[in-house]
């Protein structure tokens, strides 16, 4: 059964033709305003991770204990993938539980003249919606779940940056984002699995894993685990936190309860488990 369940590259049929005829392609960011003169950074952090995966939690906690400059707009969670007309966007390519299925969310190999070209435009793009509470914050913090698929494609377009992967029980990630895939709980854990396992692919010494559960329990120690990096410098004094992510709740007991009892056999999940 596990074999089978982790060999299965197939999405639901009603899912697969609705996406086909009936799903409309929204066309680029409307929000878009490139700046003639974008700001770069000295050190860059990006946060990656499937949606439903506390990806915003970690975001906000990050900006409020390290000097960094965040982007803050009127999209959802204020992710930077919304935000450029560089990289391909998750809504456009089946969205949550989906977007990892598809090959042009895979980006990996650019020259060295395209990733400064890409470099320049997502700066453009980006520069209006930087967010600093302290002046020139000297690195800049993204956080888009597609991120995921294309870590080793942002490292040659932005050298140095610092991966953040922040993974959550596949099972929890599965329930939560039901509503939205229309897609089953096996085919969700199967995008869990892709989409991680291209992370692993690529894994790095630039690459920090950290477990939404683990946060949940102690978010001190992952914020000390983060400066241990040297990628960080903490702040004199944290800023506020917004009241929905001040208190870390680990709700993974409603979605797994979703789940009847299955073998899921091995998968993305073991690996990534080593490393949090």
């Amino acid at each position: 059964m596990a074999q089978d369940f982790l060999e299965r590259r197939r999405i639901s049929l009603i899912r697969r033709l609705k996406r086909k005829y009936f799903d409309k392609k929204i066309s680029g960011p409307l929000i878009l305003q490139p700046s003639d003169k974008p700001r770069d950074f000295s050190g860059y952090i990006f946060v990656c991770g499937l949606h439903r995966s506390g990806t915003t939690l970690v975001e906000h906690y990050i900006r409020a204990h390290f000097k960094v400059a965040g982007l803050r707009a009127d999209v959802p969670e204020s992710e930077g993938q919304h935000l450029q007309d560089v990289m391909p966007i998750a809504r456009d390519h089946g969205g949550p539980g989906m977007f990892a299925f598809e090959p042009v969310m895979h980006l990996d190999e650019i020259s060295p003249t395209d990733a400064e070209k890409a470099r320049k435009r997502l700066l453009e793009c980006w520069t209006p919606f930087v967010d600093e509470t302290e002046g020139e914050e000297p690195v800049l913090l993204e956080k888009s779940p597609p991120n995921l698929t294309r870590i080793n494609w942002l490292r040659k377009v932005f050298p140095g940056a610092l991966f953040v992967i922040v993974s959550r029980d596949p099972r929890a990630v599965a329930g939560a984002t039901l509503k939205w895939s229309e897609t089953s709980l096996f085919e969700l854990m199967y995008h869990w699995h892709v989409a991680y396992s291209t992370a692993l692919d690529v894994w790095g010494d630039d690459c920090v894993a950290l477990s939404y559960e683990e946060f949940c329990e102690n978010p001190e120690k992952i914020i000390a685990s983060l400066a241990a990096t040297g990628k960080l410098t903490r702040r004199e004094v944290p800023l506020e936190i917004e009241d929905r992510f001040a208190r870390p709740i680990n709700s993974n007991g409603k979605y797994v309860d979703l789940m009847r009892p299955a073998n899921f056999g091995p998968g993305a999940w073991d690996k990534l488990a080593t490393l949090t």
